[in-house]
């Protein structure tokens, strides 16, 4: 076996035919410029956005269950379980947490030099063995996972760039986003111990890695054959209630996202004024206390020497005070952004579940609605499994919620204690300036 490295004698295709650059999948993708001083890229609109969204009901395959069209037969090795643990809310069986690191991008190359490629090094927590996976790996993955669950909240990856993508700068930018990117995929309880998962990050032979990548893409168990692994350890929710839950989930997803965009761009107003306007504002008075000190420095002493000293110590003082409001969105305003913008992700994900529901429920709704002969039975069965259906949807959002809370404690932890070490930097800046001054007593 070879860690993820390509074979004697052959590049390291991996069945992935075209090059990443030739690449097109049936996402649209936008432009993430590499090129800005001081190394904070311009990363908005840097996830991938699905652009096909008049049928996600249709090929998420949930009306052929509904109509129980689908008679596969499935392993126990593949169910899905939800519980309810507080007999109140739905949710996904716990499992254990993947985490994941990527590390040393290396560029590679192909057909003698005419195309080359960004390869990364993957470490599981699982196996603590690396492999290594080129983007469009990552993009078949993240298409096989979009068709496998078709009422989860897949979260889209990082764009590919149009310039710059092999810039250092862009290159680690790229890192970051697909370690979040898999972590975030080694936190779901489902998705991180699926088939296709764990094939992503332990396959190294390439010959297992088309057997597995075949086996992905012909799945029975993906689209309408996921609704039929679902099993609810307890009863299933009636659909009145499962419609209201789902109905107050879009409400609140809609103004999550308008909420987070306003964050975002006040984020930028307060990044563009700490390094803008406040900044230099800070670096005026500094030299404006410099030359009041130096010009003082020139007249007569008669004591005020150690005045005049301190003056021009706070005129160095307010230059420093500018160079930290400067340097202080990137510990806080630009992390808390990037973090939100995962979120603002996750969120462009949400319409294509809630269709996925809104399609069963008109189906059930249609299908008992009927003129003619009715078959009770069939009816009763329909009804269920339209529960099952939104079981996994209710389940999927309260995952959602979980995370959700979970990850906005992090951030906001974080965003505040960088805010209090930075007024705790210029107080202790400005005290020291002060201490410089002699007491007025010394002066008489």
């Amino acid at each position: 076996q070879f860690e993820g490295h390509a074979p004697p004698g052959g590049e390291n295709e991996w069945s992935d035919e075209d090059s990443d650059d030739d690449h097109t999948s049936r996402q649209t993708r936008h432009s993430l410029s590499a090129d800005n001083e001081g190394g904070h890229q311009s990363r908005s609109n840097t996830m991938k956005k699905s652009m096909n969204r008049f049928t996600p009901y249709v090929k998420s395959g949930a009306e052929d269950f509904i109509l129980g069209k689908d008679k596969e037969q499935i392993a126990d090795a593949d169910t899905i379980t939800i519980v309810c643990p507080n007999n109140i809310d739905l949710c996904w069986q716990p499992n254990q947490i993947i985490t994941v690191e990527i590390t040393e991008p290396i560029k590679k190359q192909k057909f003698k030099g005419m195309k080359s490629f960004m390869s990364y090094h993957i470490t599981p927590s699982t196996t603590n063995l690396t492999v290594e996976r080129r983007y469009k790996q990552f993009d078949w993955f993240h298409d096989r996972l979009t068709e496998k669950f078709p009422c989860f909240i897949i979260p889209p990856l990082p764009e590919k760039a149009v310039v710059g993508k092999y810039q250092q700068t862009f290159i680690e930018f790229r890192r970051e986003k697909l370690e979040l990117w898999l972590n975030r995929i080694g936190r779901h309880p489902i998705i991180s111990h699926c088939n296709v998962t764990n094939h992503f990050l332990k396959c190294h032979e390439e010959k297992n890695w088309k057997e597995g990548k075949r086996k992905a893409e012909a799945d029975k168990t993906a689209r309408s054959g996921f609704f039929m692994t679902v099993k609810c350890d307890g009863p299933l929710p009636d659909p009145l209630s499962s419609e209201r839950y789902v109905a107050s989930f879009s409400t609140f997803s809609k103004k999550m996202e308008n909420t987070l965009d306003k964050l975002v761009k006040q984020n930028e107003d307060y990044a563009n004024k700490m390094t803008g306007g406040i900044k230099h504002m800070y670096s005026k008075y500094g030299q404006i206390y410099k030359e009041l000190g130096e010009l003082y420095d020139t007249g007569p002493l008669n004591g005020s020497k150690p005045v005049n000293v301190a003056i021009i110590g706070t005129g160095r003082c307010y230059q420093e005070i500018s160079e930290v409001y400067e340097n202080q969105p990137r510990f806080d305003a630009h992390i808390l952004s990037e973090s939100v913008r995962e979120y603002q992700g996750m969120l462009g994900s949400v319409p294509d579940m809630l269709h996925v529901h809104k399609g069963a429920a008109q189906k059930v709704k249609d299908y008992t609605q009927r003129e003619g002969e009715k078959d009770a039975e069939e009816e009763a069965n329909v009804l269920q499994r339209y529960s099952t259906i939104s079981a996994a949807v209710m389940s999927e959002i309260n995952h959602f919620h979980t995370d959700r809370n979970k990850d906005f404690n992090v951030m906001m932890r974080s965003f505040l204690e960088n805010q209090i070490s930075f007024h705790k930097t210029i107080l202790q800046k400005l005290e020291h300036s002060l201490s410089q001054y002699p007491d007025p007593s010394c002066l008489e």
